[in-house]
């Protein structure tokens, strides 16, 4: 066996529908037939000296990350960034590798570290935390912690249920101030629903903005003005229809470096508004978020089998 074909398996316990550590020794069993020296790892600390051990002797291949989207993000803030990362989709909405044509077939992706490409991914910088995918503040950022803070295993979609109607009945719906960093001229902004993609990818197949490109050197902000539950599902519906940037209170823009502040209520206190981070929590508000141009290495097969024209491009041209 080859002692410079080393692949770490960072194995999420909590991600995906049921037990995945099977599927997980399956991959594990697969590569060590294909002549990787591979090991799965389900402890942080341990995955983060072992892969910095073998990096500094140049036997790391590669590390697989077998989880869901919080699971790759969180090895992406982990790891150095020369590591190259390869998904095993293991999530309830796998957005990141559903975009790149990543699936859990354990052949395909024993082919994938064997013959695929490597492709410079942008990457968003939120108060010092990586995001991968996307991240938003508002209503959809309380779900997500409501959600987390009573997680206890895999997640399903109808476990959202409870936490959406708790967050109806306390979420205020704020306006927020936000500022866009550009040249000389700060240019200011208020929504009350703001998202900002890295990727074009949301839960439910929602696409708030469907041209975002992970390699274009830009993070595209989608916002709605209107406050409150109705104008909520008044969005929602024209999301599902396709049809929210004819709405007049819409906007999408693209940036590099933007701030969203905290609101202030009438006694001039600050009002409590989280953020979450590829569906994971990430805090309250104020936000300072900036792009990182080429910042992850990710793996992702040669030929790519997505419905996305420009994830397509982007492998051919990687």
């Amino acid at each position: 066996m080859d002692a410079e074909r080393n692949v770490l398996i960072a194995a999420n316990p909590k991600s995906g529908r049921g037990s995945t550590l099977e599927l997980v020794a399956k991959l594990n069993h697969s590569l060590q037939a294909c002549g990787y020296r591979s090991q799965v790892i389900t402890n942080l600390d341990q995955l983060q000296c072992t892969a910095i051990k073998l990096l500094q002797k140049h036997r790391l291949t590669a590390v697989v990350s077998a989880g869901g989207d919080g699971t790759i993000s969180t090895l992406a803030n982990l790891l150095p960034q020369d590591i190259p990362l390869m998904i095993f989709p293991l999530g309830t909405e796998n957005l990141l590798a559903r975009y790149w044509g990543l699936t859990t077939d354990i052949a395909a992706a024993c082919n994938t570290l064997r013959s695929g490409r490597v492709v410079q991914m942008d990457v968003g910088l939120a108060n010092g935390k990586l995001f991968l995918v996307m991240l938003s503040c508002g209503f959809d950022a309380a779900v997500v912690h409501c959600m987390h803070a009573r997680r206890v295993g895999p997640i399903r979609r109808w476990m959202y249920a409870g936490p959406i109607l708790k967050s109806l009945t306390r979420y205020k719906y704020p306006n927020m101030a936000w500022t866009e960093v550009c040249g000389l001229v700060p240019q200011e902004h208020q929504a009350a629903w703001i998202f900002v993609f890295n990727v074009p990818r949301y839960a439910a197949a929602l696409d708030f903005c469907p041209l975002a490109n992970p390699l274009d050197g830009r993070l595209d902000v989608c916002t709605f003005q209107g406050s409150g539950l109705w104008k909520g599902l008044y969005y929602l519906a024209y999301l599902w229809r396709g049809q929210h940037e004819s709405l007049p209170d819409n906007t999408h823009r693209q940036v590099r470096k933007m701030t969203i502040q905290a609101p202030i209520d009438t006694n001039g206190q600050p009002i409590e508004v989280p953020y979450q981070i590829d569906g994971d929590p990430g805090g309250m508000l104020p936000l300072t978020i900036e792009l990182q141009p080429g910042r992850l290495r990710l793996l992702v097969p040669e030929v790519c089998q997505t419905s996305d024209p420009i994830a397509v491009e982007s492998v051919a041209l990687a």
